[in-house]
Order: C-alpha cells, then sequence, then structure tokens
C-alpha cells in the first residue's frame, strides 16, 4: 500500500450539501482496480468461445492494482494486494463510491479473499454510480464513464481498461496506477458534480442528444445494476 498525496477535496472532503442528499453526513471512499488477465487469456482458461464472457467471471480475471480516495484525509491509496485493498474498504467508516464496482471490482476480489470478507464488503453502504446510470436509461445503452465526465465535468479518461492487463504483464506499473488514479479522479468528480449540482449529463445514443438525469443519491445506495464490463 502506497499514499499518492492530498485529493484537492473541501473540509473532511465534504462538498458544502453533502447532508441533504444523502442525508446523513458521511466520508466516502473512491475506488477502481485493474485486472490482471486479458480477456482473451481468461476465455481461454475458462474455454469460452467469446471473450467477451469472461466478464461473468471477475474472479478469474485476477488483481492487478487498486486506487482508492479517502474523503477523509484527502489522499489516494494505491494497492498491489487485493486482501490489503479489500480489508481497508471493510475498515473504512464510511460509504463506497464506484462505477460498476458491485458487480464487477469487488467480485474480483474473491480470487484473494475469503466469502465471509467479501459478504461483508457487499453489506457496506455502497454507491455504485453505473447502477443508476443504466437503470436511467432503461437499459437501452451502456453508459460508459467516458461518457458522462465528457458530458459532465468535460474530461475523458487516460486510456482504454482493456490495457490495463497488457501494462501489468509488461511490468509498467507506473502507467498502470497512473491510469487507475485517473479513473478514480474521473469517478469522484462526477460524483461530487452530482452532489452539488442535483444532476449528471450523458450523451444518449438514441437521441443524439445530451440527456439530464437526476443525482438523487439517497436512493441510488446499495442497488445493483445488470450491466458488466470494465
Amino acid at each position: 500500500m502506497s499514499i499518492f498525496g492530498k485529493g484537492g477535496a473541501g473540509s473532511r472532503g465534504f462538498p458544502q450539501n453533502w447532508t441533504g442528499r444523502i442525508g446523513i453526513k458521511m466520508d466516502y471512499c473512491v475506488f477502481d482496480l485493474e485486472i490482471a488477465k486479458t480477456l482473451k487469456q481468461a476465455a481461454r482458461e475458462l474455454d469460452l468461445k467469446d471473450e467477451k464472457e469472461a466478464f461473468a467471471f471477475p474472479h478469474r480475471l485476477g488483481f492487478s492494482i487498486g486506487v482508492i480516495f479517502n474523503s477523509h484525509t484527502t489522499e489516494y491509496v494505491v494497492f498491489q494486494s487485493a486482501k490489503e485493498m479489500a480489508r481497508y474498504l471493510l475498515d473504512f467508516d464510511g460509504i463506497l463510491i464506484s462505477f460498476n464496482g458491485r458487480r464487477f471490482d469487488l467480485p474480483c476480489l474473491l480470487a484473494d479473499i475469503d466469502i465471509d470478507t467479501y459478504q461483508a464488503l457487499e453489506r457496506k453502504p455502497h454507491l455504485d454510480l453505473l447502477a443508476h446510470f443504466y437503470a436511467c436509461v432503461k437499459g437501452r445503452f451502456r453508459v460508459s464513464l467516458n461518457n458522462i465526465a465528457e458530458n459532465t465535468i468535460k474530461k475523458t479518461k487516460t486510456g482504454n481498461g482493456a490495457d490495463a492487463p497488457i501494462l501489468f504483464q509488461q511490468g509498467k506499473i507506473t502507467e498502470l496506477v497512473e491510469y487507475c488514479k485517473n479513473d478514480v479522479e474521473i469517478t469522484k468528480e462526477v460524483f461530487e458534480f452530482g452532489l452539488t449540482n442535483g444532476y449528471i449529463n450523458y450523451f444518449d445514443q438514441q437521441s443524439g442528444k445530451v440527456e439530464e438525469m437526476s443525482a438523487d443519491y439517497a436512493d441510488w445506495i446499495n442497488t445493483d445494476s445488470e450491466d458488466d464490463g470494465l
């Protein structure tokens, strides 16, 4: 585990109107992790015809690194151990924030943690942004983090999640950490924009227009998504 540095959040990491949207004042941590195997490698091991089917087995994709932003310390923490990351999340006194963390990131940890730890993580307060973005468009298309970030905070991801296992296997850990940290930063900024403004924007692939969705986070905690993917 290593500390990256300050994240530039406000007092104790709370935007001013945190109380009122969630109902109680809580610290939050935004997390993301990267896998160790490419989908092609995992599909070969699992004897799958389509490599995309490997998304259904996140615990078989391996763990390479993880990054967490802690709103209480305003620091970014880097993990190269799934067990250490799981313990940090479990011990964190606040709410977990992710983009597809419930259906992808947390299950990825199962390769290295026991089922009791995993189930304890599932019970923690968790706001999975993808779950509600996907519900908002009623499953008509996949709402990517890039889509939402570009139309909400005018930023884009620095890379592609499919390249993360390649960086890991090539030993380019610094580049991998920077990529994962960027994803955490973008997720954090999208979350905080919605918290402050009460809405988030996305490009609707069917209407061809930028649409607005409500960011009423009080209703978003601990609900699941039907979507999968990086």
